[in-house]
């Protein structure tokens, strides 16, 4: 456990035990016991939504594989896809956003939780096709998943630390109000000095990972 100003960012270590997202995760945004919970989670794509492998010269044009609910291909057959944890809690986080606000409302809607997307990248264009060709469930994408593209994901270089707060200032929220995720820890202690929960995910996001990062903001706010 690491601290920086009174907060504190933990790391954790894989846990080759798979629980069900349908358990834990799902009966904790369905609890009745008024839980706190964040206004916006914020996701890094490379390395912590999906395993990044090195494309190089072997990158586009990208082959979706089941229409990309395994994930893609780049020309040198090296596949990109979600972590299984990542697949199964956008799906979930989307699912309970749709059950108490419209995706037709571009206000935060009360009690719901938006879903973000920021990454530091030099290729812009192959994360927008990612995001718009990985599939979480059947019927939807990742990009599927964010009610407000314009305002919830940032992809360029520069700070993930000005891409949160930049990313708050739009969504008319306090950086306190989110709950972050990244697999880099300067990255995640540089997030934590605006105030926000950070999590880092050194092995990719798994489902302790979130279970960790929403007991640590409900911790908080109480």
């Amino acid at each position: 456990t690491y601290t920086l100003k009174g907060a504190k960012m933990v790391i954790t270590v894989p846990s080759f035990s798979s629980p069900s997202p349908s358990t834990l995760l799902t009966n904790l945004l369905n609890s009745q016991n008024d839980i706190p919970l964040p206004k916006c989670i914020v996701f890094d794509l490379d390395n912590t939504l999906w395993n990044r492998p090195r494309f190089k010269k072997g990158g586009q044009p990208f082959t979706p594989i089941n229409d990309g609910l395994n994930g893609i291909h780049g020309t040198n057959g090296e596949i990109l896809d979600l972590f299984p944890a990542s697949r199964d809690t956008l799906r979930i986080l989307n699912d309970y956003h749709n059950s108490v606000g419209s995706n037709n409302d571009k206000e935060q809607s009360s009690g719901s939780i938006s879903i973000s997307l920021v990454s530091r990248t030099h290729r812009p264009q192959w994360s927008k096709e990612f995001i718009n060709t990985l599939k979480v469930d059947q019927t939807r994408t990742v990009a599927d998943c964010i009610v407000d593209p314009k305002n919830n994901i940032i992809i360029r270089d520069g700070s993930k630390k000005l891409h949160v707060k930049e990313m708050s200032q739009k969504m008319g929220i306090q950086p306190r109000d989110m709950l972050f995720f990244d697999d880099r820890k300067k990255d995640v202690m540089e997030v934590m000095e605006l105030g926000a929960v950070a999590v880092l995910c050194p092995y990719g996001l798994m489902m302790d990972d979130v279970e960790l990062g929403f007991s640590l903001y409900a911790n908080r706010m109480n």
